[in-house]
């Protein structure tokens, strides 16, 4: 059921009110539908008086002892209302002033063989009842009981019990419902027992009249663990009184019902979307009511509502019946739900208009209606029409209304009607009649339609709702790489060269043995014997370390040579050393443009052609690129749902074919204009390498020149933010 309009719901609060107050005016005939051949009791006299506590106590005098009379509630405005079935007025339909206490005026009418009392009230009191042996008292409470009321707590009585005796509970259980509501069920040993119900902020208390608590059913039941805003319920003897004692927490709502023996307290969390469009979780918006009858007709019940309501009731002559109904503050359109699925029947409104009938008699009438509705279309002159698509793509448009089942005309535009769209299937299985036809003009982005004039009328409404532009989104991404390196190496190069022509014995001076050299390697000693040069190279060093630069660049180095250390010896010695550090940032920026669920994707990069290698003769192409896909979804709430694919791709090195990949792939829900980051990867690399000549290298200082020594460290960081922005005439793309 949709929820009525602000305006509709003000228009129907003001019939309520007006109905209400003028109550005794209703029309006597619409009360007589159910009238019984012959009444069997009297309303002869009305009393009352004021008593303690502001309290007013109203006797109404009977011929004989009445039954249980039929009563409901309301709250705005305060009226509380008894149908007395089988009896007259004696009295004559009038209104009598009372102005005590919370009573304004007491209205008495007769309709049929039915009368009906309703105490207008100045606010929503307590009241009790009582059947007395000529007649009926009725106990209203007193103002400051209102003044509770306003301050969160409420009583009434929910049920009488007509059949004097004492009771009995048999069963208290709990269980939690598929909504996550709280349910107390107490099993009675009859239906007829007396209960009340008092809600306070946060407690409700049941009260079950002469009823006696079993030893076994007086406790407490822990339900915490239920996850519902019930916590616990204790049950106990109070006096002849039976009491139950619900403790909730937070925002809740309760609704009580009683089937049979069982009688059930519902107690629902109040969600925030309930708050404010006070509509409950099975659709019902109605205002609430509260209703306790006794084997009533079922016209009367309906009457009743239309009572409260102000909506007019047409009601079928096969609709007959009583009825036990029993509801406490449930709205006015669920409780006319609970009447008619329990007689079988169903409803159709129009307006302010609702037509009650047998589900049989309602299917067969729409039938009979469908089926002319189909004859007059059958017959109806065929008409063209062309209609231009402004947004959308015309054969698209053309296929939809193909594929679209079918409503006869004027079918979907009656209250009346209740058949599903999906058992009408003509045809062609297509939203034109069976005659009708569609072509499409790719060349002015037309549609020619020739149908009945109707269904027309119904393709170009529908075309108004689809041909509609598409929102766009603008998605902004950076993509920020930022590293920080730093690289030393130190190294060393060291040599000795003796060379001593005349090689003396030791202790014979003018002994000469011949030419002789002491050098890094033997190979140095090749082709030297007769020659005056000093060979300083790679094959005359001892120590050959040296730094061995950083990214292709040489080291800087210090180098001497000493000749003739002594007499004949050769010192060459280099020291190298070379420092690099690098700190650079890498921000991309793609940027895209997209319709409303459409994927679209940008890159840029590179491609490079490396020489053939390894058993391949053929020259290999490798590609290194920046891709954004996006697939922006916009909600109703102007929010954005991003599919993302981000693929950033470098090469390691300008000779090298390998490429570094960084790849995130996510979805993500942002509001419009909102950034967030995405992803985010942090690397950090240390490495020290030492090469050194064992022993000597880890001297104590001069174990520097018999060493290489290279130290590097590396940061590397990566962040991906993005934006989504939802274009409109009044954003700047820029």
């Amino acid at each position: 059921m949709k929820t009525p309009s602000v305006a509709v719901r003000s228009l129907v609060h003001a019939s309520i009110r007006l109905l209400l107050i003028s109550l005794i005016m209703l029309p006597v005939q619409l009360l007589a539908q159910d009238a019984p051949a012959q009444a069997s009791n009297e309303l002869q006299d009305v009393t009352f008086t004021p008593i303690s506590g502001g309290r007013v106590q109203i006797r109404l005098k009977m011929a004989q002892q009445p039954d249980e009379p039929g009563s409901f509630s309301i709250n705005r405005p305060a009226r509380i209302a008894f149908d007395f079935f089988n009896t007259t007025n004696a009295m004559g339909n009038k209104t009598i002033s009372v102005s005590e206490g919370a009573v304004e005026n007491l209205s008495m009418i007769q309709a049929g063989n039915r009368t009906r009392v309703v105490l207008s009230l100045v606010k929503s009191v307590e009241y009790e009842t009582h059947i007395d042996a000529d007649g009926m008292t009725v106990t209203i409470g007193g103002l400051q009981q209102a003044v509770a009321a306003d301050k969160g707590a409420t009583r009434q009585r929910f049920a009488t019990a007509p059949i004097k005796g004492h009771h009995k509970l048999q069963n208290i259980d709990f269980r939690r419902g598929p909504k996550g509501e709280g349910m107390v069920m107490i099993t009675m040993s009859d239906p007829s027992v007396g209960i009340d119900i008092t809600e306070r902020p946060g407690e409700i208390t049941v009260e079950f009249l002469d009823t006696e608590t079993p030893q076994s059913l007086e406790r407490r039941l822990d339900v915490i663990d239920f996850a519902t805003p019930v916590k616990t319920v204790d049950a106990f003897t109070q006096g002849r009184n039976s009491r139950i004692v619900i403790a909730a927490e937070g925002d809740y709502k309760q609704l009580a019902y009683q089937a049979g023996s069982v009688f059930t307290i519902n107690v629902q969390e109040l969600k925030e979307i309930e708050k404010v469009r006070e509509v409950d979780e099975f659709g019902y918006s109605g205002e609430g009511l509260s209703l306790n009858f006794k084997d009533i007709p079922v016209r009367s019940a309906l009457q009743v509502i239309a009572d409260f309501t102000g909506i007019n009731f047409i009601t079928s002559d096969d609709v007959e019946g009583n009825l036990t109904l029993k509801l406490k503050d449930v709205p006015w359109d669920q409780a006319l739900d609970v009447i008619l699925q329990t007689k079988g029947l169903a409803k159709r409104q129009d307006g302010n208009v609702i037509w009650v009938a047998p589900a049989e008699e309602i299917a067969a009438k729409e039938k009979q209606q469908l089926e002319a509705t189909k004859t007059v279309a059958e017959l109806e002159p065929l008409v063209s029409e062309l209609i231009a698509i402004n947004y959308a793509k015309a054969e698209d448009i053309a296929k939809l209304l193909k594929s679209v089942r079918a409503v006869s005309p004027g079918v979907e535009s009656r209250a009346f009607s209740s058949i599903s769209i999906d058992n009408l299937v003509t045809e062609k299985n297509s939203l034109l009649s069976p005659r009708g036809n569609v072509t499409v003009d790719e060349r002015t982005n037309s549609i020619l339609v020739q149908d009945t004039a109707g269904k027309i009328r119904d393709i170009k409404k529908l075309i108004a709702r689809l041909d509609q532009p598409v929102r766009q989104v603008l998605i902004e991404t950076r993509i920020v790489e930022a590293n920080d390196d730093f690289s030393r190496t130190l190294g060393a190069r060291f040599g000795i060269t003796n060379r001593n022509r005349s090689l003396n014995l030791p202790g014979a001076p003018d002994t000469n043995l011949g030419d002789g050299v002491v050098t890094g390697r033997l190979e140095n000693t090749e082709g030297i014997y007769n020659e005056d040069t000093y060979l300083v190279n790679e094959d005359g060093l001892m120590v050959d370390l040296p730094s061995p630069g950083l990214e292709g660049r040489r080291a800087s180095s210090l180098a001497f040579t000493i000749f003739k250390i002594g007499a004949t010896h050769l010192l060459a010695l280099e020291l190298s050393a070379l420092e690099a550090e690098q700190k650079g940032k890498i921000i991309a920026s793609p940027r895209l443009v997209t319709a409303n669920q459409k994927e679209a994707f940008i890159e840029q990069g590179q491609e490079r052609i490396f020489p053939p290698s390894g058993l391949s003769d053929r020259p290999t192409l490798v590609e290194a690129k920046l891709r954004l896909t996006v697939t922006p979804q916009i909600t109703p709430e102007n929010s954005i749902i991003l599919d993302v694919l981000v693929e950033q791709d470098t090469f390691v090195s300008p000779a090298d074919p390998t490429i570094n990949t960084k790849r995130i792939s996510t979805q993500v829900l942002l509001d419009n204009g909102e950034t967030v980051v995405i992803g985010g990867v942090y690397q950090e690399e240390q490495k020290n390498d030492v090469i050194k000549t064992p022993f000597l290298g880890d001297l104590p200082f001069v174990g520097a020149l018999f060493r290489e020594r290279t130290r590097e460290r590396e940061k590397v960081e990566l962040l991906i933010f993005l934006t989504p922005k939802i274009l409109s005439s009044a954003l700047d793309v820029s």
